[in-house]
Parts: C-alpha cells; structure tokens; sequence
C-alpha cells in the first residue's frame, strides 16, 4: 500500500494514545497549581493572625490606667491614638499582594482599609462618624469566624466609648442638665438601637426612636426632654454591648478595658438629670408648635407670676410674701400692661415682641390669666403685641410636643358682650374677648355656640335672649369627635363660652376639636376654620 494511504490508517488509529498524551501535561498541571494557590492562603493567612496577635499585644500593653479626663486629652483617646501607630495598614496590603486570588486577598485588604480609616477618625477627623462606621462594618463581616475578630468586635463597642470619652463631662459636675451635645449621639443611637432615620429633624427622628425601639420609655417624657433621657436606655444598651463581648469571646484580653468602660457608663446613667414637666401641661388637639426660646412667655404656676425675665409674684419674696389663692389682682394686670408697653416701646429688644406664649398650671382659672391677657393689648403699641400663644402639649399622637392655639387679643372695642343662660339654667353676662388666629376681629355674627363647664359641653344656636337652641350635650372628655363633627357643620361664626371659675385645662379642652380642622389622613391640626372662633368668658 502506498505510504500516502496509510497514513490516514495511521493516525486514526493512534487518536486515542496521542489524545491521553495531549491531555496528560493538563492534568499533571492541576494539582501543583491548586496547591500553590492553597500555600498562599495559608501563609497569608498566618501573616494576618502574627499581624494581628503583634498589634493586639502592643495596644493592650499601653493600656490607660485612668478613665477620666485630667489637664490632658482624655487617656482613652489618647491610648487609641498611640495604638493606631503599632499596626501599618500596609503590611495589610501586602499580605492582600501576596494572597491574590485567594479568599485571604479580601480579609487583608479590608483589614488593611480599616486601619487606614481608623487613623483618619481618630488621629486625622477626616471622617465623619457613619463613614467611619461603614468601615467597622465592612471589617466585622470579612472577620468573622477569624482570630482578629474579636479585635474588630472590640472597635465596633470603641467607637462608642470614644464618643464620651469626647463629650467626658456631660451632665456631669452640675453642668447644665439640658446639654445640646446630647444630639451629636444621635449617630451613635442609629447604631446601637439599629435604627433608620426618614430625614434629618433630630426631634421627629427622636420621637421615632422612642416609638420604635424604646418599648414606651418615652410615654411620659415631653417632648423636649425625650433627647436627655435616652441617654439611659444607651448607656444600658452599651452595657449589654459589652456584656455580650464577654459571652462571645470569653477569656479576651480586651475584657479589663470593657469592664472599665462599662463602669463609666454605669456612673453616666447616673448622671443623667430627673426630667420635670413643671407646670404640667394640658393635653391640646393642635400639631401648631409652641416654641421653647425666642418669645416673651408669661409663666402662671403655684411659685410665681413671670413676664420675660421680670418676676412679677413669688411665693419666697422676702418683701411682700405671694399667696397662690388665684383672686383677682388687678394690680398685676396693670404691672403687665407698664410692662408691655414699656418693651414694645424699646426698639432694642432681645424679645420677638409678636408672640406672648402662655404657660399656667392646669388648674388655674380662667378668671385669674384673662385680665393679664387683656392687659398687654393696652398703650400706644398695643398693635405690635395681640398675639398670644396657649401653650399645652400634644400628648395623643405619643409625641408630647408642645403645641399651642393661638390667638389674638380684642381691644377693648372690638370686644362684645352678650347674655347666655347655661344648661342649669342660669342667667349669665359673657364677653368675647378674644378670636382664634392672627387677625382681631370685631366680635359679631356668631350664633353657633359652645358652653363647657368643665364637666359636660354643650353645643347649641344661641338665640337673642341667651338660650342655646337644640342643645346637644356631651361628658367633656368624650366631645373631641362630637365637637369636631358639629364645628365642621357651621356655617357662622362660632362663640366658645365658659365661666370665668373654669381651669385652664377644661377652657383649652372645650377648644380641642373646634379651634382648628384636622386633617384625618396627616393627622395634623393647623388650619384655622373657614368662620371666626371667639372664645368668651361669663360671670
């Protein structure tokens, strides 16, 4: 046979022997590189646990022998301070080199990020407190189950502590009970409550906290208070932190340190100032805020009679003794009335000269606040200064924020005086001093009418010789619904009238429902109604 035709014979033949011989450097190939891929895990990752065990042993042996700030930095920051400088994030990095394409490439690289970044937080402050968060918690998930995660663990209970060791003397010593550097911990309560602001408004974001996470901590705290008092359940929630440390890496050397921390933290719980709600507010259906500082508030409480900074009546006055026994004193009103006028007068003033806010006792009476109310609306400038702020608080929605109606004083010619015969059918003399909102209007047109005793509240159409037509009556606490319902019918002008015996907190809640229109899907009660709401007092 010819060479030429044999030769397809030939290599169909040796196809199968040639393929094994193709096939055999392939596979003898394998195994040394799988096992070299193998040896760089391992010697990476044991280059990691000597980085780590090195950088442990040097931070624990500088270890602070105070936890209290003298003339110098506070000793934990400055023993972390000295700590970042044991461990180079690039020895980190090169074991990232050297581990390519291993699972220990990650695990060092992210190390070596996390050192980095520690050094621009506490050394350089060049990152802010959520970034450097972000890169503990990148760190805590490549470490678990590894050597050095306790070491990360550790960081994450640190970064905390570092935040009072910068704060050292809050509450402490006497210092002012309400700190506002209680709102730099609000980055640190997102993450030890786990918690997820919607927006940037400390105090809506606070009472969420508190709904959310705090298991009716908050119920009774007012509002403004509520950011000082979670201070507790933190310093507990950092304890349980540290004790949850100690069950997971039992034997640790870090535990001497955490024992000290938690020691702080239990001496900062102590620290923290009993929260008063001093007068007591009555509970208002109104979302309009009252604000805390800026205005002239006229304080009326069981101590005292305060306009501004001017103490007017107090119980300890060596000279001239106050009794609380809420009598009419028309010397007062005419010493708020000087007063008033002597400040608006001065156009120097520290005071927004717009807004008086009210803040009484609940169970004052009417009779006793209504003449000082009536008398700031008299002088020259007596227009610069009708609008007047009733401060309750907005318990309800569990927010117990300050809210308030707001209203506008009558001068003495716009005020009207009208008969009404209440529902026990006495003969009464009513004056209508004030309206619900900005604008002072003259009081007239109303027959829509509102009576409250305090006890039950009486809705009806007054007619001209002072009798409520078709009456309809409701227990006070239970009218909010009826009252809103009936409000939102009127076509006219609305009177809201009570004796003048009547408290504080039964003359604001005769007005829960009516003064203002509730928007049932937000909630929220801002909006002044279409037609004017007097508000009247009768003998």
């Amino acid at each position: 046979m010819h060479a030429a035709n044999r030769r397809p014979w030939i290599l169909a033949g040796a196809a199968p022997f040639l393929l094994v011989l193709l096939v055999l450097p392939a596979l003898s190939g394998c195994g040394p590189k799988k096992k070299k891929a193998e040896i760089r895990a391992e010697k990476g990752m044991a280059s990691l646990e000597e980085l780590t065990r090195t950088r442990r042993g040097r931070l624990l042996a500088m270890m602070p022998s105070g936890d209290t700030k003298g003339d110098d930095e506070h000793p934990w920051l400055a023993w972390i301070k000295k700590g970042i400088a044991v461990a180079s994030p690039s020895d980190y990095k090169a074991v990232a080199v050297t581990s390519a394409r291993t699972p220990v490439e990650e695990k060092a690289a992210r190390l070596a990020d996390w050192l980095a970044n520690q050094k621009r937080f506490y050394i350089d402050e060049q990152l802010s407190p959520n970034e450097y968060m972000r890169e503990i918690l990148g760190a805590q998930r490549t470490a678990a189950g590894t050597p050095w995660e306790q070491d990360v663990a550790f960081e994450s209970i640190f970064f905390h502590a570092s935040e009072i060791a910068r704060t050292y003397n809050l509450f402490h010593g006497g210092r002012e009970a309400h700190d506002d550097r209680v709102t730099r911990f609000f980055t640190y309560w997102k993450y030890a409550f786990d918690f997820k602001p919607k927006s940037s408004h400390f105090d809506e974001e606070t009472n969420r906290l508190c709904a959310e996470k705090l298991d009716g901590f908050c119920k009774d705290i007012p509002m403004e208070e509520r950011p000082f008092q979670v201070m507790k359940p933190y310093y507990d929630n950092r304890i349980a932190a540290i004790a949850a440390f100690k069950t997971a890496f039992l034997g640790s050397p870090y535990i001497p340190i955490l024992d000290r921390i938690a020691a702080v933290y239990e001496a900062k719980k102590a620290e923290v100032p009993a929260w008063t709600e001093d007068p007591v507010l009555a509970e208002l259906r109104s979302t309009l805020p009252a604000p805390v500082g800026g205005n002239a508030v006229l304080y009326v409480t069981e101590e005292g009679v305060a306009l501004m900074d001017n103490v007017l009546r107090r119980t300890d006055d060596p000279d001239k003794p106050w009794k609380p026994d809420w009598t009419a004193d028309p010397a007062l009103a005419q010493e708020i009335s000087v007063l008033a006028e002597d400040v608006r007068s001065n156009t120097v003033s520290q005071f927004n000269q717009s807004d008086i806010l009210v803040i009484a006792r609940k169970d004052i009476p009417v009779s006793y606040f209504e003449p000082m109310l009536r008398a700031t609306v008299i002088g020259d400038h007596a227009k610069e200064w009708r609008v007047v702020l009733l401060v309750g608080r907005r318990r309800a929605d569990g927010s117990n924020r300050r809210s308030a109606y707001v209203i506008s004083v009558l001068a003495a010619d716009k005020a009207v005086t009208f008969p009404l015969v209440d529902t026990d059918g006495k003969q009464r003399s009513c004056t209508a001093w004030a309206i619900i909102g900005r604008d002072p209007l003259e009081a007239k047109g109303f027959s829509a009418a509102i009576w409250s005793d305090g006890e039950r509240i009486t809705t009806g159409t007054l007619d001209e010789d002072g009798k409520l037509r078709s009456p309809l009556t409701t227990p006070a606490a239970d009218s909010v619904e009826r009252l809103e319902s009936w409000a939102d019918q009127q076509t006219r002008s609305i009177v809201v009238a009570v004796p003048a015996t009547l408290s504080w907190e039964s003359w604001l809640q005769s007005l829960n429902g009516v003064a203002l229109r509730c928007d049932k899907a937000s909630g929220e009660c801002v909006k002044g109604r279409n037609q004017p709401v007097f508000l009247a007092t009768c003998d």
